[in-house]
């Protein structure tokens, strides 16, 4: 089982004062982008502080109440470029999102695999996966939010996680479960 975090410009003080450390962690998650045209001003910092052969992603911030998939797989995809083909992919679907119509998180998965050939994951809450039977039929991994370290989530519809957040303090902390070779594979690399 791997260690990482996710991060965005939220976390921006934390990484400036040195309380977030990439030397500690096996992998970083990076937000890149939310809705139609908002691009985390803190992805470039991190991914200049990547180290050497450190695993990666990005992954958006999922707007559906407000925009279309098409237009919010593009912003992604403009703003992740070419570090996108080496990098874990995820669409964030909470808050309105949970509210809205499962199909549009598809139509955003499959726009954003056309472009890098590879399925993003899909990250939700626990209680939230008894409801994406469609996520799982499309074969997109699954990046599960429960915040207990002494309780694996339960996933419901899926048979298995591949990333689980389980605490968000002092940050957003993850594991990802299985070894850097089955993190490629996720890659496609």
């Amino acid at each position: 089982m791997l260690k990482g975090i996710d991060i965005s410009h939220h976390n921006k003080y934390q990484f400036v004062d040195g309380t977030i450390k990439f030397s500690d962690h096996d992998f970083i998650m990076m937000k890149a982008t939310e809705g139609r045209g908002f691009e985390d001003p803190m992805m470039e910092t991190y991914v200049k502080a990547l180290l050497p052969d450190q695993l990666y992603g990005f992954y958006h911030f999922a707007r559906p109440d407000r925009n279309d998939p098409y237009e919010e797989a593009k912003n992604f995809c403009s703003v992740v470029g070419e570090y996108g083909y080496g990098a874990m992919l995820a669409l964030d679907w909470e808050a309105q999102a949970v509210k809205c119509d499962i199909n549009w998180a598809i139509e955003w998965l499959n726009e954003v695999e056309k472009k890098y050939g590879k399925k993003p994951m899909f990250y939700c809450s626990s209680y939230y996966t008894k409801k994406i039977g469609k996520v799982l039929e499309n074969n997109n991994g699954l990046w599960v939010a429960h915040y207990t370290k002494a309780d694996k989530p339960k996933v419901y519809t899926y048979p298995f996680y591949a990333m689980w957040q389980y605490t968000s303090s002092p940050y957003d902390k993850d594991y990802f479960n299985g070894n850097r070779n089955t993190w490629m594979k996720y890659v496609n690399c």
